[in-house]
């Protein structure tokens, strides 16, 4: 990339382009990767609304969903911004469905996936905002499209602190504030490496929470980082505490002597909540972005994080996390790991065995990750950490109230790494699981493949959406419909607290599960959920545990205590597969 010009100058003003067609489905919402069929071609109609130019609108008369597609061009919102709309917009009557985001290559392939006709949205790049609507009539699409272009042609509000002139560069930002140390950085993928570049030139870390980066564009922000001395976390990195201040999604522990590298978000607020929760605390958590253990990246920033923090007089132990490292660079950074001088603890999520090698700890959970952490902070010698005895009795007293498990188990996963614990505890107690090829859609049949492990914050969930952290209606929405299914006798849940995350996921979990179980004709399913967060969290904690418990779901403390309970009830009290 040319570090010197945005990747996205363009000498045009914003214009809006409509196109609307009227698509059948095939039965059960199939087709979700496929584009929907076709009862004949479109027609040019006259331009629906103002515009501002562009391209005239498209209208389908057929039987069917109507779709619609508006490309404002030109223009660029942030993503709080994009999810308000689209919420907004889903909300009108008749509305099936709302997306709302830039056109990035990412985005627009999840929109082909989605159904949706690519050519509406071929040449829109990722300057663009593309608006993909379906609804039961066109007129509620005109309704849709009104209230969308109202919106879009609003000047950004500002008020208060925020009413002063914002600067309109990194370069800016830095000649107000020269004290900061740090950028973070939140902006569409194509427009990321060019801004990270800024800061990384005027000598501050950065930490990217933008995804859809190019990996060459990671690669050389990593490579320039290494020999400036300075760190970028990301991209894509969700979560990291830095000198006791959260960024991203982010718990609130006590300072303290552990420090944490992950590649991995939930899974480094997971380690930071139990690590509180056993007495201890955090020195520093350095995020690094999922990609940084490929064997493209090299784990550049998860080895320089390691030094880091080995050089910290704060930091006494290190523990490292991520998913799926390449096996050479895992080879390389044991390397690193083994001669830092200070103990560490290593958790490969998906991993199953532990052990230690060469003096580095290897965990075989997120739990024993952080137990073990604690105790090398006491100076104590860590001991094997049995989640299967303690889950075998919370499986015993829950079939002893419920009765056996009647049906398969379905999780329903926020965080990719509490999915990855859970598949590592099913495959510990002997029992078969997999992640749907297709993505799950209410109204949609699930696919008969036995038990089932969904990371519904994955970008197939989650294109034109919030993540489900921040807003859960989308998974509450695959709860009612998966715990409606008869062939489901167990769900599997994860609720994540922490700033930046929903302010009462427990409830919203709650409702949905009752609906459920109202719609249930037979046995309702058991409902197993983990609890991620700190008393000092925005939630409350003991709010949440309460408001599950009162549900009657059964609370563990984390997510592979979860996991090894509803393991343990499928081996033990249940059928081991489909009812």
């Amino acid at each position: 990339m040319d570090r010197g010009r945005h990747p996205g100058d363009r000498s045009m003003s914003p214009t809006t382009t409509t196109s609307t067609t009227t698509t059948t489905r095939q039965p059960g919402y199939g087709g979700i990767r496929g584009r929907p069929g076709r009862l004949h071609d479109t027609t040019d109609t006259a331009r629906l609304g103002p515009l501002d130019g562009g391209a005239p609108a498209r209208a389908g008369r057929r039987r069917g969903m109507a779709e619609r597609i508006l490309v404002r061009r030109n223009s660029y919102r942030d993503s709080a911004f994009l999810m308000r709309l689209g919420r907004r917009v889903a909300a009108l009557p008749g509305l099936a469905e709302a997306v709302v985001l830039m056109a990035t290559e990412m985005n627009r392939r999840l929109l082909e996936d989605a159904g949706f006709p690519p050519e509406s949205f071929a040449d829109a790049g990722p300057l663009d905002i593309v608006v993909a609507l379906r609804a039961g009539t066109v007129e509620q699409l005109d309704a849709a499209e009104r209230e969308a272009l109202e919106w879009l042609h609003r000047a950004p509000a500002a008020t208060g602190a925020a009413a002063r002139v914002r600067p309109g560069s990194v370069r800016e930002a830095l000649a107000e504030r020269a004290s900061l140390n740090l950028v973070s950085i939140a902006v569409p993928g194509p427009y990321a490496a060019y801004l990270a570049h800024q800061a990384l030139d005027a000598g501050r870390h950065v930490f990217l929470f933008s995804d859809n980066v190019p990996l060459e564009d990671e690669v050389a922000l990593k490579r320039r980082a290494e020999e400036l001395g300075l760190l970028v976390m990301g991209p894509d990195c969700g979560t990291a505490i830095i000198a006791g201040v959260g960024l991203g999604f982010a718990n609130r522990v006590p300072r303290g002597a552990i420090g944490i590298v992950g590649a991995s978000g939930t899974g480094v607020q997971e380690i930071a909540c139990l690590v509180a929760a056993g007495g201890e605390g955090i020195s520093q958590a350095i995020g690094t972005g999922g990609r940084d253990l490929s064997a493209a990246v090299g784990g550049r920033m998860t080895e320089f994080g390691v030094r880091l923090l080995a050089g910290d007089p704060e930091t006494k132990v290190i523990v490292v996390a991520a998913k799926h490292p390449a096996a050479e660079v895992a080879t390389g950074l044991h390397d690193v790991l083994r001669n830092l001088g200070r103990p560490v603890v290593v958790r490969w999520l998906g991993a199953a065995g532990s052990g230690v090698r060469d003096g580095v700890r290897y965990a075989g959970s997120l739990d024993e990750a952080a137990a073990w952490a604690v105790a090398l902070a006491r100076g104590r010698t860590p001991e094997p950490l049995d989640l299967a005895g303690p889950a075998a009795e919370a499986a015993g007293r829950l079939a002893a109230r419920h009765g056996p498990v009647r049906g398969r188990a379905v999780g329903l996963f926020g965080g990719g790494s509490l999915a990855a614990e859970a598949s590592v505890a099913f495959e510990r107690a002997g029992i078969a699981v997999t992640t749907p090829a297709e993505p799950l859609r209410p109204g949609r049949p699930l696919p008969d493949e036995g038990h089932l492990v969904v990371d519904v914050g994955d970008d197939a969930y989650t294109v034109g959406r919030p993540h489900p952290m921040v807003d859960p209606a989308m998974r509450c929405d695959l709860l009612r419909a998966v715990g409606a299914d008869a062939s489901v006798g167990l769900l599997l849940l994860d609720v994540v607290l922490g700033d930046g995350a929903h302010l009462d996921p427990a409830a919203e979990l709650a409702a949905a599960v009752g609906e459920a179980r109202k719609a249930r004709a037979g046995k309702p399913p058991i409902v197993v959920a983990s609890l991620t967060g700190t008393a000092a969290d925005p939630q409350d904690l003991d709010r949440q545990r309460r408001t599950l418990r009162e549900a009657e779901i059964h609370v563990e403390p984390s997510g592979a205590r979860a996991a090894a309970v509803a393991a343990a009830l499928l081996a033990a009290h249940g059928t081991g597969g489909r009812s």
